[in-house]
């Protein structure tokens, strides 16, 4: 079948129409010959969700929706045309029915496009597993084929800093003197490191030490663009809404001594508390409109990763009647001082004029949405884009008053380690 193309437009939710979403439930049968869950399910071409709240391995398109202004030129009509397809669902669950997933750009203003798979299996935290199919008329029969990993991995490796150290921790410098200058208040600095293997890189093996290593991260791959986020930036089940804002940064050691003591340099940093507090305002302020109720803690807690630690604020909320679906909220909140800056405007013409890379969808939204407005987006952070034997890691640091650049330099190289753990196998 020929995927349908969708764009922003009054007229999208008619032509969705077109299609037809059918969900079943998987029985205790079909599963027993998935071993290892969903994730069986995943080969180099599925786009992949797996995270402890939801998991989906999609296959083939059954519709594209483009944004051929980003998300800037809005993200609601989405919904609309999700909840515009004919859908039989018998389980009933976030994530059955039709369901729109991928990743969105860091730029707000670039175009962009979220799939509709033919095929999605899915999965919830009390084990209840389904496969839904999308199609013109009447939806295809489901067919479970596990994945096959017949290629040989890469064994020779060489990396390469997209800029030298040296450049890169002058950029740093020159921020921290806009900032002491009064032209912003801090501005995400991110760095690009490039791989190439000796032969293509595996995606499934790459997701597979991602869900090993990072167990409580959202591993994601869509279209070569993969990785461990650890950054919540919206989920939303019914009036239930959370985001969990991270900033601040350490390193984790094998030493559990060692590392109560680091939690508590960081929880006394006032350079990663400041930093912190910029992005927990942000996105309390940008979710307080649309709440009837919203807790924000007062101080951070530790979120403690296998190669870092992080400053966390979890922060939940009860939407109010008629709340925006679980993207549109996303795209509000995007780019938060996390990955941006603040204030945003100014952050964002400073990267323009001094970073130097194009972030594509490094740092930008990954995620999903049903057609009941639940889902869940974050950061598209630790992350790298693969492209055959070539990857592309990046990394960025939160510069405030007071930043060193070399030490922001060392923070971007513990952070890639868990791209380059994942991918490179020697």
């Amino acid at each position: 079948m020929t995927p349908l193309t969708f764009s922003s437009s009054a007229d999208a939710p008619r032509q969705a129409a077109r299609l037809v979403a059918r969900t079943f439930r998987l029985d205790a049968d079909t599963l027993a010959k998935l071993p290892g869950g969903v994730s069986s399910l995943m080969g180099d071409g599925a786009r992949v969700w797996l995270h402890p709240g939801t998991q989906l391995v999609a296959h083939g398109v059954a519709a594209r929706l483009e944004l051929p202004h980003g998300i800037e030129g809005g993200v609601a009509w989405i919904k609309e045309t999700l909840a515009s397809i004919e859908a039989a669902d018998a389980v009933g669950r976030p994530g059955c029915g039709p369901v729109a997933l991928g990743a969105l750009p860091f730029d707000r203003t670039e175009p962009a496009a979220l799939v509709v798979p033919a095929q999605i299996v899915g999965a919830a935290p009390d084990g209840t597993a389904w496969v839904t199919t999308i199609g013109e008329g009447a939806a295809p029969a489901p067919h479970l084929e596990r994945a096959e990993g017949h290629r040989r991995s890469p064994d020779s490796f060489t990396l390469r800093s997209a800029l030298p150290h040296e450049e890169w921790c002058g950029r740093v410098a020159r921020a921290v003197a806009d900032i002491q200058q009064g032209a912003l208040s801090k501005v995400v600095l991110a760095r690009a490191v490039d791989v190439e293997a000796n032969r293509p890189i595996v995606v499934e093996e790459v997701l597979r030490r991602l869900t090993a290593l990072y167990p409580s991260c959202a591993i994601f791959h869509v279209d070569g663009f993969l990785g461990a986020s650890p950054e919540l930036l919206l989920s939303r089940r019914g009036r239930a809404v959370s985001s969990h804002p991270l900033a601040g940064t350490y390193a984790v050691s094998a030493d559990v001594d060692a590392d109560r003591r680091f939690a508590e340099v960081l929880r006394r940093s006032a350079k990663d508390q400041r930093e912190h507090r910029f992005v927990v305002d942000a996105v309390a302020a940008a979710l307080a409109p649309e709440c009837a109720s919203l807790e924000v803690p007062s101080e951070p807690s530790i979120l403690s990763l296998r190669n870092v630690m992080h400053l966390g604020t979890p922060i939940h909320g009860q939407l109010a009647e008629a709340a925006p679906d679980a993207l549109t909220l996303a795209a509000r909140l995007h780019p938060t001082p996390a990955v941006c800056g603040t204030p945003r405007q100014a952050a964002e013409a400073w990267l323009g004029a001094h970073e130097g890379i194009r972030r594509g969808l490094y740092a930008g939204l990954v995620g999903w949405v049903d057609a009941r407005g639940d889902g869940d987006w974050f950061i598209g952070i630790r992350s790298a884009t693969v492209d055959g034997a070539r990857a592309r890691m990046v990394a960025g640091v939160g510069v405030v008053a007071g930043s060193n650049p070399e030490a922001e330099l060392v923070e971007t190289q513990l952070k890639l380690q868990a791209m380059l753990a994942a991918i490179i196998r020697p």
